[in-house]
C-alpha cells in the first residue's frame, strides 16, 4: 500500500511538472514563422521582401509569428507573458540597442500582441496597441486574416521610420488642427514637395502683386502735373530660360502731360 501511494505521488508530480513546463516554437525563418498557416505563399513572399528591406535600411529585426494556441507550449498566464518569452527566446533585436519587433498572432486563442524592445519605451507600446485596434482587428473581424497581417505590418514599419512623428496617445486630444492635418496621408504625399509648393505660391503671389501694382498706379498722382492719369506698360526684351534670367522694360507715363519714366528690370530664371 505504501509503495502504491508513493508511485501515485511520483506520477502526480511528474504529470504536474510536465504540464507546467514552458517551451517556445522554433523560428522557421528570421522573418516569418507561420505555424498557424494564416498566410498564403504570395502574401508571405511580399512580407518577407519588405522585412528584408527593413533590415537592410534600418538594421531593425522585425519578425512575424503565428501559432494555433499558446497552450501548446505550456501554461502561460497571458499572451503578454508568452510573447515576451518568445521575444527573448528568439533573441530578437540588437543586444546593445535593445530594439526589435515581434508580431504574434494566436489563432485559436483569438489574441495577438506586438512586442517591441525596451528601448522604444511606453509611447511605442501604446502606439502598437492602436495599430492592432485600427489596422489588424478590422480585417480579422472580416475574416481577412492574411490581408490584415500584411497591411498591419506595413503600418508598423511606417511607424518605425525615423521620420515618423511620435506623439503620446494620451496627448492626442491636445493636438491642434494643423498638427492633425500634418499627420494625414495626404500631407505625407505632398510634404516632400513642400519647398516646390511654397516656391510656386511665392511666384504666383509676386506675379499677382506686380499686376496689382500696375493697376493701382492709376490711383497715384503724377509727380509732374499732380493728376491721377498715370499708366504703366511692360515690354519683354529678353525671354527668361532655366539657365538665364530675362529682361523687361517697365514704362510709366502720364496721359495728361509729358511725364515718362523708363526702368529696365531683370526677370528671374525659370526654376527647375
Amino acid at each position: 500500500m505504501i509503495l502504491l501511494k508513493n508511485l501515485l505521488i511520483f506520477f502526480f508530480l511528474l504529470f504536474a511538472t510536465s504540464s507546467s513546463a514552458k517551451s517556445f516554437p522554433v523560428q522557421t525563418t528570421p522573418y516569418i514563422s507561420d505555424y498557424a498557416n494564416l498566410l498564403d505563399p504570395e502574401t508571405e513572399a511580399r512580407l518577407t521582401k519588405t522585412i528584408v528591406k527593413l533590415r537592410q535600411d534600418l538594421d531593425l529585426e522585425l519578425t512575424i509569428a503565428t501559432i494555433e494556441t499558446r497552450y501548446d507550449y505550456g501554461n502561460f498566464n497571458s499572451i503578454e507573458e508568452f510573447s515576451y518569452g518568445l521575444f527573448k527566446s528568439w533573441n530578437l533585436g540588437n543586444l546593445a540597442r535593445n530594439d526589435g519587433v515581434l508580431i504574434l498572432i494566436s489563432r485559436s486563442d483569438g489574441e495577438m500582441r506586438i512586442e517591441v524592445g525596451a528601448s522604444y519605451g511606453e509611447i511605442y507600446n501604446k502606439r502598437m496597441g492602436l495599430v492592432i485596434q485600427n489596422h489588424f482587428l478590422p480585417y480579422f473581424q472580416g475574416n481577412q486574416i492574411a490581408e490584415g497581417i500584411e497591411l498591419g505590418t506595413y503600418e508598423i514599419i511606417n511607424r518605425l521610420q525615423p521620420t515618423y512623428d511620435i506623439i503620446d496617445p494620451n496627448q492626442l486630444d491636445k493636438i491642434t488642427l494643423s498638427a492633425a492635418i500634418k499627420r494625414t496621408s495626404f500631407w505625407r504625399v505632398i510634404e516632400d514637395k513642400y519647398l516646390l509648393i511654397v516656391f510656386i505660391g511665392i511666384v504666383l503671389f509676386l506675379n499677382f502683386e506686380t499686376r496689382m501694382r500696375d493697376i493701382l498706379i492709376g490711383l497715384q498722382r503724377c509727380p509732374n502735373c499732380r493728376r491721377g492719369q498715370l499708366r504703366r506698360e511692360r515690354t519683354i526684351k529678353k525671354l527668361r530660360t532655366k539657365s538665364k534670367p530675362g529682361k523687361e522694360l517697365m514704362e510709366t507715363f502720364c496721359n495728361s502731360c509729358d511725364y515718362n519714366s523708363i526702368e529696365h528690370r531683370s526677370i528671374p530664371s525659370i526654376p527647375d
